[in-house]
């Protein structure tokens, strides 16, 4: 038996579509996986430290460290428009919000790197950013304005009336391309040296994804135990469906331009090409 392949899993709703069934997957072509499951910052730590093999990373820590990933099959996860789970919420409209002190959710990455390209150079506001726990409520006490990503930003109802702005939304008007705010990656040390586990893993994945996004309504029964009745069925059918999971010419295109702008902004070295595991 090969040694298991150390997978990292965000524990968000928006992997449901890859990992349900993938170690099932995985055991029927002869492979052992262990999963080590955390909210995106901990997942890019982890892959950062050498702790595992391949995970859905923030996009902006594949930019920021290109040379030491390398994509698998073209997978990520990111929205042409309305992305439903990386949302700003605030008191007062984005556009008075210049020199505000803004709420991070210590989770994030790339949806914070995001934020601070859209308020200074689609808005040309100046602000400065702390880091907290995501938690709507207590960021709302301390700050104007708090950047909330995954479930927490899905089902995120505040109790006061606040403005809510969808990132993805303000991308696509800004520069009428997709965000890609994950991507499938492995450790290019890893690949190199385990190049028939990264293949098989990359097509695994793939299969997985297709399998899954087949039969939605199905994916939410089994995987969750949300029947149709449910108040939230409806809603997370809704926010797959608006997901896009594969970097095709256009996401990648999105993609590009935002290692553009975060080189632009300091947040990556100067952008270079995107490169697949081979």
């Amino acid at each position: 038996m090969t040694t298991p392949l150390r997978i990292g899993k965000i524990r968000y709703l928006n992997c449901l579509p890859f990992f349900f069934g993938l170690e099932e997957r995985l055991r029927q072509d002869g492979f052992e996986a262990n999963f080590y499951e955390s909210h995106p910052a901990a997942i890019n730590q982890a892959m950062r430290d050498g702790a595992i093999d391949a995970a859905p990373m923030s996009s902006l820590e594949y930019l920021q460290h290109p040379d030491d990933y390398c994509l698998l099959h073209d997978l990520g996860i990111g929205a042409r428009g309305f992305a439903r789970s990386v949302v700003l919420i605030s008191r007062k409209k984005i556009e008075q919000l210049d020199h505000a002190v803004i709420a991070l959710s210590e989770e994030s990455l790339s949806s914070a790197g995001l934020l601070r390209i859209l308020l200074k150079q689609y808005y040309g506001l100046t602000n400065t950013y702390d880091s907290t726990e995501q938690d709507p409520e207590a960021m709302l006490r301390k700050y104007p304005a708090a950047l909330l990503i995954g479930d927490g930003a899905l089902f995120c109802q505040p109790k006061e009336m606040v403005y809510k702005y969808d990132l993805a939304t303000l991308w696509q008007e800004w520069t009428g391309k997709p965000f890609v705010f994950a991507v499938w990656a492995a450790r290019r040390e890893f690949a190199e040296k385990n190049p028939q586990q990264a293949r098989l893993l990359g097509t695994a994945l793939s299969d997985t994804l297709t399998k899954n996004l087949e039969d939605p309504e199905t994916l939410l029964k089994q995987a969750l135990g949300i029947a149709p009745a449910d108040k939230k069925f409806c809603q997370l059918l809704g926010y797959f469906v608006s997901l896009q999971f594969k970097l095709d010419a256009e996401m990648k295109d999105g993609l590009s331009r935002y290692f553009e702008l975060a080189h632009k902004e300091g947040l990556a070295p100067a952008p270079q090409p995107l490169r697949n595991f081979a």
